[in-house]
């Protein structure tokens, strides 16, 4: 980690503290103007889902404390509602949460939690668990990786592939993430896709035992939407839409959305771009959003959203086993978009 880095993550934890523990925070809330803050994660943490690893994860109680702290200071509403409020005039500011992929977890420890909290949430649901019991290329990755260990995987990825950048690139890594980096971004995703699928089912994978682990069914949905969780399109297959030729991509996106509303029987309108990062999605990709009828759309850039902010590229804060109560009350109160409008970005 280079010394500008560690010291940039000294003065975001610095700064942060000082604002929660002197309670600045509620001063500063109340001089900065109204504002979102939306809350990402994927999954309460179980033995079920272990698998996925600290990025993926959140702690009941921690997660329940959280929201317990921003039920008694702000609207905690889905992010339906929350933008709905937000174009009314008023001076709360409002904090939503939203979980992606669409994890069992999210009806078995999730529903619960909010249940005694009186609170909602939106997930952002992938439709091809739900349609076909099939699960996007990240989760065969790391289930045959776990097994076969990454120069193992690497050897056998190898001796498959033609793409000759795939191959340098690979020969040269041994920790996932940057595995995992190279076939996200680099690899040809028709030969990623044969290549994986080859290496899963080879170390004895089973894609619906898998699918039924980790995923929601459909009769887990419906009782969620019961339950008044808004649940929102989050592509069929989970691809990077930035790779995607502009036609398939917007086939992503309107065929999840009709998925969803086929098995629900009413509108979708939340969304949700996978990865989320903004070389994960492009201009086309945003306006075949708007198009599909849509009413937003949410990316994983962090801040908070004013009542002008752009629907469609709307800014979330990541949680997970790591995140800290300080740290998302400076940014629910305004205190690093403070900063960024003075030049300093401790994002």
């Amino acid at each position: 980690m280079s010394a500008k880095h560690q010291l940039k993550l000294f003065l975001r934890e610095a700064y942060a503290r000082c604002l929660f523990h002197s309670g600045a925070h509620a001063l500063l809330d109340r001089l900065m103007p109204r504002r979102l803050l939306i809350l990402a994660g994927h999954c309460v943490a179980t033995p079920a889902n272990a698998a996925l690893g600290p990025q993926m994860r959140i702690g009941a109680p921690e997660l329940e404390r959280i929201l317990a702290w921003f039920a008694k200071r702000y609207e905690v509403l889905e992010v339906g509602r929350a933008l709905e409020r937000l174009a009314q005039p008023g001076k709360q500011s409002l904090v939503a949460l939203s979980m992606d992929d669409g994890y069992k977890d999210n009806r078995t420890e999730l529903l619960p939690l909010l249940a005694r909290l009186r609170l909602s949430a939106t997930i952002y649901l992938e439709s091809a668990p739900l349609d076909e019991r099939r699960v996007n290329w990240t989760h065969k990755f790391f289930w045959t990786l776990e097994r076969a260990g990454p120069e193992t995987f690497v050897e056998a990825y190898l001796a498959r592939a033609k793409d000759e950048r795939t191959r340098t690139l690979l020969a040269a890594q041994r920790s996932s993430y940057q595995l995992k980096r190279v076939l996200k971004y680099e690899a040809p995703l028709a030969e990623r896709m044969r290549i994986v699928d080859e290496l899963f089912r080879a170390a004895g994978g089973d894609e619906r035992a898998l699918c039924d682990q980790l995923y929601l069914s459909w009769d887990e949905v419906r009782e969620l939407d019961r339950a008044g969780i808004e649940l929102g399109a989050h592509t069929v297959s989970h691809e990077i839409l930035a790779r995607l030729e502009p036609v398939a991509a917007a086939r992503e996106i309107r065929d999840s959305k009709a998925s969803l509303e086929r098995g629900l029987g009413h509108p979708v309108r939340s969304f949700a771009y996978p990865f989320g990062r903004r070389w994960d999605y492009s201009p086309a990709a945003k306006e075949a959003v708007r198009a599909s009828g849509l009413a937003s759309a949410t990316c994983t850039h962090a801040g908070t959203n004013g009542a002008a902010a752009d629907r469609f590229e709307l800014k979330r804060v990541m949680i997970d086993e790591e995140t800290r109560l300080h740290l998302l009350v400076a940014e629910a109160c305004g205190g690093f978009d403070l900063l960024r409008r003075l030049g300093l970005d401790l994002a």
